[in-house]
């Protein structure tokens, strides 16, 4: 006849150990997702903002008008005395699900020789699916919003 030692784990207890960490995973897993979507969301909109910048220092140095055209998840800058395009960002190739708005008119921004927005306020959001994050130009030039 066997006796029992003491040693080692019993199958019940891997069983209870199991279920445990099965539990864990399946509420901590889709937060995890979440978090991961947040951060993307959180990047792609700090890449539009320092593009915003990099479109307007551009205009400052070069001592010409720059154009920042939007076109649902892409935008470009260009000169507009040449129309030749400066830079240009597709959203979709690094961010999928990432969609941009804004309130500019014909959906472009304009900044001049010295930094100056035309127009009003305008208002740029980048949708994802986790939330939209949004930032403004001001008609002096000054882009707001994200650190």
């Amino acid at each position: 006849m066997a006796t029992k030692d003491g040693k080692g784990f019993t199958l019940a207890n891997l069983v209870a150990v199991v279920f445990i960490v099965g539990s864990e995973a399946i509420v901590v897993l889709p937060r995890i997702n979440d978090l991961i979507k947040n951060h993307r969301l959180d990047n792609a909109a700090q890449e539009v903002w320092q593009d915003m910048h990099r479109a307007r220092l551009l205009a400052i140095k070069e001592k010409g008008t720059i154009l920042v055209k939007f076109d649902h998840d892409s935008y470009r800058a260009v000169r507009a005395a040449t129309g030749e395009v400066a830079f240009r960002r597709n959203l979709s190739e690094d961010y999928t699900d990432v969609i941009i708005s804004t309130t500019a008119v014909r959906g472009r921004i304009s900044f001049d020789r010295t930094g100056t927005a035309e127009g009003n306020t305008t208002e740029i959001e980048i949708e994802g699916p986790t939330g939209t994050r949004r930032f403004t130009i001001l008609a002096t030039g000054k882009i707001g919003g994200l650190p």
